[in-house]
């Protein structure tokens, strides 16, 4: 697979990040639903119900900025190659480097919210807080579980720009 089919399959990648993305804000909006029109209103429903709201619409709107991006990202990357081979490889390996070791920093963000949310489950006695709280949960939780899936394209992009570096150096 030569350099620009890997870009491709990255970027293809990527883009299935951010649908995934959009799931699970609907996921978060159906849920909003739920509680909205089908629960009985209680205070911890209520923070359930506007943190999903949020969290769902905030993630669809990342979702498609996300995918927008990746798109971006191919044909800026497929302009570069065309231009200047060597300036391609060079450019998407630095890029690629940084998010390849920005990876596990984003989890462990994503992982401390979750941890957050359910310290507050547990110890604060304010219920909508706690509603808000499992919504963030689930959101930061899909979140780790999506960007999880999407880590083996990053590696394996990466790894593919570090070949090629190997091969213009010689």
């Amino acid at each position: 697979m030569n350099i620009l089919q890997s870009l491709e399959a990255y970027t293809t990648a990527q883009k299935w990040v951010g649908y995934n993305f959009i799931i699970l804000g609907m996921i978060l909006l159906v849920l909003a639903g739920v509680f909205a029109f089908f629960v009985t209103k209680s205070p911890m429903a209520a923070g359930l119900k506007w943190g999903s709201l949020v969290t769902g619409l905030l993630i669809i709107i990342g979702g498609m900025v996300y995918g927008n991006f990746n798109t971006k990202v191919q044909k800026e990357g497929e302009a570069l190659y065309k231009k200047n081979v060597t300036e391609f490889v060079q450019y998407e390996h630095d890029r690629m480097d940084k998010v390849d070791k920005s990876f596990l920093t984003y989890q462990l963000v994503f992982a401390a919210f979750v941890l957050a949310s359910l310290i507050v489950i547990l110890f604060v006695k304010a219920p909508a807080l706690k509603g808000v709280a499992f919504a963030v949960a689930i959101f930061f939780l899909g979140l780790l579980i999506i960007e999880g899936f999407s880590h083996p394209s990053i590696s394996k992009y990466t790894n593919e720009l570090r070949q090629e570096i190997q091969k213009i150096g010689k």
